[in-house]
C-alpha cells in the first residue's frame, strides 16, 4: 500500500508541475487543427472567425509566457550569456524553419526571408529596444549597462545587414534585388562564419563585454539571487527548462504561422493593407523574446534586455541568410533580399538611431519615444505604400 500511495503521489507532483503548461498544449492542438484544415471556421471575418482568431492570438501569448519562464530559468542556472542565447537560437532557428517551409510550399515566395528579417529587425530595433528604454527608466533619469555590449552586436548587426539586405538593390550582377551566384556564396557563408565567431566570442574570453556590475544598479552575469534579477525556481533540472522552452517556442510559432491568413481576412474586412497582418505575425513570433526583455527591465536588468534584443536581431540575420541561400542551391529558389528604396531609408535610419543611442551605455526616456517614433513611421509608410 505504501508503494501504491508513493506512486501515486509522485504521479499527481509531476501532473501540478505540469499543469502551468496547459496553455502550451492547447496551442500545440490548436496547431495541429490548422495544419489538418479542420475544426472551428476561422477563414471568415464572422463572429465566429473573430473569436477564434482571438482564441489564437492568446494561445501565442501564452506560450510566449511559458517560453520567457524557461528562459530565465536557464539564464538564472547556466548564467548570462548562455540563457540569452539558448532563448535567441531557439526561437530564430524554429522561425527559420517556417520561413524555409515557406519557400518550399506551392507558391514559394521570393521575398518571404526578406520581408520577415525586415519586419523582425524594425520590431526589435525600434518597437522592443523603445518599450525596453521607457520601462528601464521609469524611475530614474538613465538606465546603464555594459557599454561594448552593445556595440558589439551592433557592429555586426550592421555589417551583415548592409551586405544582406542593402548591397544587393545596388549591385549590377542582377536586377531588383537579387544577388549573382557567387554573390549568393559569398554573402550566406560570411553571414554564418560571422555569427559563429560572434558566438565564441560572447562565450569565451570577451564574455564580460555581456555582462555589466554597477553599484545600485541591477546585473544579470549569471548569480543567482543578484539584486533586480528575482530568483526563478527551476524544477526537474535545466533539461527540463530546455524541453519546455523548445515545445514552448515550436507552439508559438506554429499557431503564428497558421494565425497569417485569418489576421489578413479580419484586416481586409476592416479596410486595413495585408502587410500590417504580417507586422503583427513577426511581432506574435517575437513575443517570447518581447516579453523576456520587458521583464528583464523592469527589473531593472538593462544588460539583459540588451543581450536579448541584439541577440535576436543578429541571429535573424546570422541564421536565416545561410538557410534560405542553401534552400536556393539545393532547389533552384533563390530569394531576393534586397529592400526597397523607402525602406531602405528607414532600415539606415534605424541603424544609424541605434548606433548612437545603445553605444554610449547609458539610454534615456527621450531616446526610447525617437525609437517608438521610427517604428511609427514604418508602419506609416507601410500604409501609404499600400494605397498606391
Amino acid at each position: 500500500m505504501q508503494t501504491v500511495s508513493h506512486d501515486f503521489g509522485q504521479s499527481r507532483s509531476a501532473l501540478v508541475r505540469l499543469l502551468p503548461e496547459l496553455p502550451v498544449f492547447v496551442a500545440l492542438g490548436a496547431g495541429a487543427l490548422i495544419l489538418l484544415h479542420i475544426g472551428p471556421d476561422g477563414s471568415s471575418a464572422t463572429w465566429g472567425g473573430v473569436l477564434w482568431t482571438l482564441f489564437l492570438v492568446g494561445c501565442v501569448l501564452a506560450c510566449a509566457v511559458r517560453a520567457m519562464t524557461h528562459a530565465d530559468s536557464l539564464a538564472e542556472h547556466f548564467g548570462e550569456p548562455y540563457g540569452t542565447i539558448i532563448l535567441t537560437v531557439s526561437a530564430i532557428t524554429i522561425e527559420v524553419a517556417a520561413v524555409c517551409a515557406i519557400m518550399l510550399g506551392p507558391s514559394g515566395n521570393a521575398t518571404v526571408a526578406r520581408d520577415t528579417m525586415f519586419a523582425v529587425l524594425m520590431i526589435i530595433l525600434n518597437l522592443l529596444v523603445g518599450i525596453i528604454i521607457l520601462v528601464g527608466v521609469r524611475k530614474r533619469a538613465e538606465a546603464v549597462f555594459n557599454l561594448q555590449s552593445a556595440g558589439s552586436y551592433l557592429a555586426m548587426i550592421i555589417a551583415l545587414a548592409t551586405i544582406t539586405m542593402v548591397l544587393p538593390r545596388f549591385t549590377n550582377s542582377k536586377e531588383g534585388g537579387w544577388m549573382s551566384n557567387p554573390m549568393e556564396i559569398f554573402v550566406g557563408l560570411s553571414s554564418l562564419l560571422i555569427y559563429g565567431v560572434f558566438l565564441k566570442m560572447q562565450t569565451s574570453k570577451h564574455r564580460e563585454f555581456f555582462e555589466y556590475r554597477g553599484e545600485g544598479v541591477a546585473t544579470h552575469a549569471g548569480i543567482a539571487g543578484e539584486v533586480g534579477h528575482p530568483s526563478v525556481p527551476t524544477t526537474g533540472g535545466p533539461t527540463r527548462s530546455i524541453v519546455l522552452l523548445v515545445i514552448s517556442l515550436v507552439a508559438v510559432v506554429l499557431v503564428a504561422e497558421g494565425l497569417a491568413p485569418h489576421i489578413n481576412l479580419l484586416l481586409e474586412a476592416a479596410l486595413i493593407p495585408e502587410p500590417i497582418g504580417g507586422v503583427f505575425i513577426a511581432a506574435l513570433v517575437l513575443a517570447p523574446e518581447g516579453f523576456s526583455a520587458i521583464r528583464a527591465a523592469r527589473n531593472d536588468d538593462m544588460q539583459r534586455s540588451i543581450n536579448v534584443l541584439l541577440g535576436s536581431a543578429l541571429a535573424t540575420i546570422g541564421l536565416t541568410v545561410p538557410a534560405v541561400l542553401a534552400i536556393r542551391w539545393f532547389t533552384g529558389k533563390s530569394p531576393e533580399l534586397g529592400l526597397e528604396p523607402p525602406y531602405i531609408v528607414l532600415f539606415v535610419a534605424t541603424l544609424f538611431l541605434a548606433s548612437f543611442n545603445l553605444t554610449r551605455g547609458r539610454v534615456n526616456a527621450i531616446q526610447g519615444f525617437v525609437h517608438l517614433l521610427l517604428f511609427l513611421t514604418w508602419i506609416i509608410v507601410i500604409l501609404d505604400e499600400a494605397g498606391h
